[in-house]
């Protein structure tokens, strides 16, 4: 959302790949989507049945789902990775309030990154002609798009990665991972210190906050 001070500065996001075991953290998102956002995500507006049931098929070891976290760990994006025998299918869906702040391009290129990782040459995003904002930042990246019948299909081949981009992901995956984490002691620490009652901890205490 841009106020009077302008679009909010994204220096604090992280971008990293979930885990099974945040699975329930998928499902929120995609719950907490409002029936246009759920059919322009989904190209049809689901039930929430049928977005539970979707989540629950969601294989977290042979796919990718990538999500961006803001200054509170809480997740403000989320991107798909579908690998497929000749090409991979990506799928995007950014929180509302958060919108024209370049998440979805932050995150659509960091799943393009990761797919030539992993060794994906072909990517395509499947979406509806009206979500305007989608066929822009599809041709953005370089993607050829093309419509159909209400639908639009984008498409690019992927180069595969230097030995320079190998190492840079490396470096870049372990520093995304340590500063969520980081992020997330703070926070707890942070409500610890807002519960009715508590005192302001000495300097040592500070050191080793609790879990």
């Amino acid at each position: 959302m841009v106020g009077k001070e302008g679009p909010r500065k994204n220096d604090s996001m992280i971008i990293r790949p979930l885990t099974v075991y945040e699975r329930e953290a998928v499902r929120s998102f995609y719950l907490a989507l409002s029936p246009d956002d759920r059919r322009k995500r989904f190209c049809c507006t689901n039930s929430d049945e049928t977005i539970s049931k979707y989540v629950d098929r969601l294989n977290f070891t042979r796919d990718t789902v990538l999500a961006a976290f803001d200054e509170r760990a809480n997740i403000i994006g989320l991107a798909e990775l579908v690998r497929g025998p000749s090409q991979s299918e990506m799928a995007f869906s950014v929180r509302p309030e958060r919108r024209g702040q370049k998440i979805g391009t932050n995150l659509l290129e960091k799943l393009m990154l990761r797919a030539r990782m992993c060794g994906v040459g072909k990517v395509f995003v499947m979406f509806l002609s009206d979500n305007t904002p989608m066929r822009k930042m599809a041709i953005r990246a370089g993607m050829a798009v093309s419509s159909i019948d209400g639908e639009a299909h984008a498409v690019r081949e992927l180069p595969a990665p230097s030995a320079e981009e190998l190492s840079r992901w490396f470096i870049e995956e372990g520093f995304a991972h340590g500063e969520y984490f980081g992020t997330l002691g703070l926070v707890r620490w942070d409500s610890l210190l807002s519960r009715p009652g508590s005192s302001t901890p000495q300097p040592s205490q500070a050191l080793a906050p609790t879990a």
